[in-house]
């Protein structure tokens, strides 16, 4: 069954674009042009008809906090013929009654940050009105059936936080995004391929159009891929950081109001965000958040089984205590330490990988690993670092990383190749996981025509 889309990255893109370019005062045109869904769910079987619902989507945050839910489906609406045959019909794969995306965006506009916590598919939760069930089933019915206030109700109940706003895109929506961005710029340290998506790149720095980022993100059959979700979870997360490193240089800024006509037309949003004022009230929540203050997390899994029916079923249940405290942390507005962090069995995401690369004479070689690593999806600055402001002395060039954190070291090597690996404190590195030391005579080997990796090339 070839389902997943993890289009929510691009629902982000398109957040961040659409509120800069409305607040460049392109709102009048994209009021008229928005489409919406409702933000309260039907009243259940037996319930007073008199009463007035609480919305289940709130509207306009002004709070400490704010919770915006980004929702991806795999629905087949607005994809060409020559599409369909290759990425299946709405018939062959269930429709958009599945959000096979879920990702929570909790803002904190004084500490301008945002944390973007992904929600796996699968997981096994309470659904309103329905029971026990994978959560990507809450979105039944679509955007409209009340899939989207569902989905709200049923994030709300299970963490305790208050959803503000929803957005949503499907698989036409994602490639008309990445294409309106002109493509984005990706690197790979292998190549890849995956006929279930139509994945077929080569390693190697390359710009990923539309259909190859959609591709990309939705692979799950890769040689190191132990939980298909997870690792698929981990490479949607690199992409969007790589999104959204893009997004916010200058370049991009300024094309910023010419895009809001193609944003406008891929994404739904609920009838609160479609206004204009509100729009222009969220570019204010989010203004400062950029790569670097953007904290990617999970909720803390792992996979499982239920019987339904007689009939086993491969879910994936919380794993507490820490899904329950990471929730707490969210809530109370407390740091969250490592929760989140990894998934079992799987390697670290890039974008949650923090490098640091130092420069110790390398005449260009510094700033083309950082290059590497900005479009490798890793957390790192916008500049090199010079190396005497390393806090370790070190000869030649090298991989250093915080003991305990060698499986991240690990995966910064496939990027930027032939370097030894040290363990150094992690004051000596500046704070971050990894650093990579750039000397006069280290030139990073090319990743094209780097072969299919083995089970031995992977980090965990």
């Amino acid at each position: 069954m070839r389902r997943g889309l993890l289009a929510a990255t691009a629902s982000v893109a398109a957040l961040i674009m659409l509120v800069g370019a409305l607040g460049m005062g392109s709102y009048v045109w994209a009021r008229q042009k928005i489409r919406t869904f409702g933000s309260t769910l039907s009243p259940s079987p037996g319930a007073s008809p008199t009463a007035s619902p609480t919305p289940d989507i709130a509207g306009r945050c002004d709070e400490r906090a704010c919770n915006y839910l980004l929702l991806g489906s795999d629905s087949r609406a607005g994809l060409s013929p020559e599409e369909q045959e290759a990425f299946g019909t709405d018939e062959d794969i269930g429709g958009e009654n599945r959000a096979d995306t879920i990702i929570l965006v909790h803002t904190e506009p004084k500490e301008r940050r945002a944390i973007f916590l992904s929600f796996p598919r699968d997981l096994w939760v309470e659904i309103p009105g329905r029971g026990m069930g994978k959560i990507n089933s809450a979105f039944e019915g679509g955007v409209e059936g009340g899939g989207p206030a569902r989905v709200a109700r049923t994030i709300t109940n299970l963490t305790g936080l208050k959803i503000h706003h929803v957005l949503y895109i499907d698989l036409a929506g994602f490639q008309g995004l990445v294409d309106a961005l002109g493509g984005v710029e990706m690197c790979v340290p292998y190549p890849m391929q995956d006929p279930l998506t139509g994945l077929d790149i080569e390693a190697g720095c390359q710009r990923f159009d539309g259909r190859t980022a959609l591709a990309y993100v939705r692979t799950r059959h890769q040689v190191c891929d132990k939980i298909p979700d997870f690792a698929r979870i981990g490479r949607q997360q690199q992409f969007l950081r790589a999104v959204i490193a893009k997004l916010l240089s200058p370049a991009e800024l300024l094309r910023l109001p010419t895009l809001v006509p193609e944003l406008v037309r891929n994404f739904v949003v609920d009838e609160g965000l479609a206004n204009p004022a509100e729009l222009v009230y969220l570019a204010g929540q989010l203004n400062g958040v950029n790569t670097g203050n953007a904290d990617f997390r999970v909720v803390p899994t792992a996979p499982a089984g239920v019987y339904v029916n007689g009939a086993y079923l491969s879910i994936v249940r919380l794993v507490e205590p820490d899904a329950s405290r990471l929730f707490a942390a969210l809530r109370e507005g407390r740091p969250l330490g490592d929760l989140g962090k990894e998934l079992p069995q799987t390697p670290p995401s890039p974008a949650n990988i923090a490098v640091e690369v130092y420069d110790r004479g390398s005449l260009g070689g510094a700033a083309e690993v950082l290059g590497i690593l900005t479009r490798g999806g890793f957390l790192v600055p916008p500049a090199v670092t010079p190396a005497a402001e390393l806090g370790v002395d070190v000869r030649g060039s090298a991989i250093l990383y915080v003991p305990g954190e060698e499986d991240k070291a690990r995966v910064v090597a496939q990027f930027v190749r032939g370097l030894e690996l040290r363990p150094a404190p992690r004051a000596a590195i500046g704070g971050a996981d990894v650093a990579v030391l750039v000397g006069r005579n280290y030139e990073p080997p090319p990743l094209e025509g780097s072969p299919p990796p083995t089970e031995a090339d992977c980090p965990a």
